[in-house]
């Protein structure tokens, strides 16, 4: 594989030439941009960055989670769709590996749906609240954070 050379791709994309290097104020503009062409290359992440209080806030919206025992508490489809519908481009294991590390912590657990609803497969797990309401509001707020 060849590797790219971004300063020609600078010149190409600022409409300069080879002569324009010999100019110190060109030549320094060139530089800057081949160094931004390359940085925008070696990054690898797309999307927005979900954080674990954030998951943890949103959990508080579902009845199911710490209100009302006899309704199931939230999917991770779910709550992935709620943090999308909300303006976050998240994806989906971002979602299951933070309620991972919350089930690992003990604040919150997770069982099978008894029902499958007609599809074929498991039962989707769903996830409720099993630490006090003081914890779980320094999870909520970002004070604690699960390991």
């Amino acid at each position: 594989m060849a590797s790219t050379n971004f300063r020609t791709l600078a010149l190409a994309e600022l409409n300069m030439t080879i002569a324009d290097l010999r100019d110190p104020a060109h030549r320094q503009q060139i530089v800057e941009r081949a160094k931004e062409l390359e940085a925008a290359s070696k990054s690898t992440r797309t999307g927005d960055t979900v954080r674990q209080h954030q998951v943890a806030e949103l959990l508080n919206i579902f009845p199911g989670f710490a209100d009302n025992p006899d309704e199931y508490g939230p999917t991770v489809a779910e709550i992935h769709s709620a943090l999308v519908e909300s303006g976050l481009d998240i994806k989906r294991p971002a979602v299951g590996m933070h309620l991972s590390k919350l089930r690992n912590a003990g604040y919150i657990d997770s069982a099978r749906k008894l029902e499958s609803n007609g599809k074929r497969g498991a039962p989707p797990v769903f996830y409720f609240l099993t630490t006090d309401p003081d914890t779980w509001a320094q999870v909520c707020n970002g004070v604690i954070t699960a390991k």
